[in-house]
């Protein structure tokens, strides 16, 4: 019997995607900021970098990781540039995650949380954004040169139009190796 590989050039890790569709960030969100810190310095982010407390640093549950976001506190005067290296927050009513050092020159260490707008500034060059039906979480993430087996299938016939499906779904590359098993 022919097998049919199809490896799919996309992210892993929050790969979930029953049925995802392409979003494109929007320009400014207002809401509320929290930070993180201490546990998970020295961790890995979902980027895959390492997560380092002290450098201007965020977590947002859909921007492209590298995207740059001015996030300016409401309730009084400042604002920071942060990066966007990691996923969350995994709280409904908070829009970002500072890093210590961020929530530090916001002033909002003490109390945790703050009322903030983020601004787009830079967003990075070949992302791609993927969004999960699961929950209505969106997911975004920078590509990267990972492959992931998405199917082998024993005879073609089953589903002729999977690859299509799949390069769809993840708006990448699909490749059909042509040797047999």
């Amino acid at each position: 019997m022919r097998r049919i590989v199809l490896p799919v050039a996309c992210f892993c890790g929050l790969w979930t995607a029953a049925s995802a569709q392409s979003v494109q960030p929007t320009t400014s969100e207002t809401g509320i900021a929290s930070w993180y810190g201490a546990p998970y310095h020295g961790q890995r982010s979902a980027s895959g970098e390492i997560y380092d407390q002290e450098k201007l640093t965020a977590a947002h549950p859909t921007l492209p990781f590298g995207t740059r976001v001015r996030v300016r506190r409401l309730d009084r005067n400042g604002s920071v540039v942060v990066r966007i290296n990691d996923r969350g927050p995994f709280v409904k009513s908070r829009i970002i995650d500072l890093s210590h050092a961020a929530a530090a020159q916001l002033g909002m260490t003490d109390g945790g949380l703050a009322p903030v707008t983020l601004e787009l500034v830079e967003t990075p060059q070949n992302s791609r954004s993927v969004s999960s039906s699961a929950k209505a979480d969106r997911v975004r993430a920078s590509q990267t040169n990972r492959v992931l087996s998405a199917g082998v299938l024993s005879d073609e016939v089953q589903n002729p139009n999977l690859s299509a499906r799949l390069a769809t779904l993840a708006e990448c590359t699909t490749t059909v190796p042509d040797d047999s098993y």
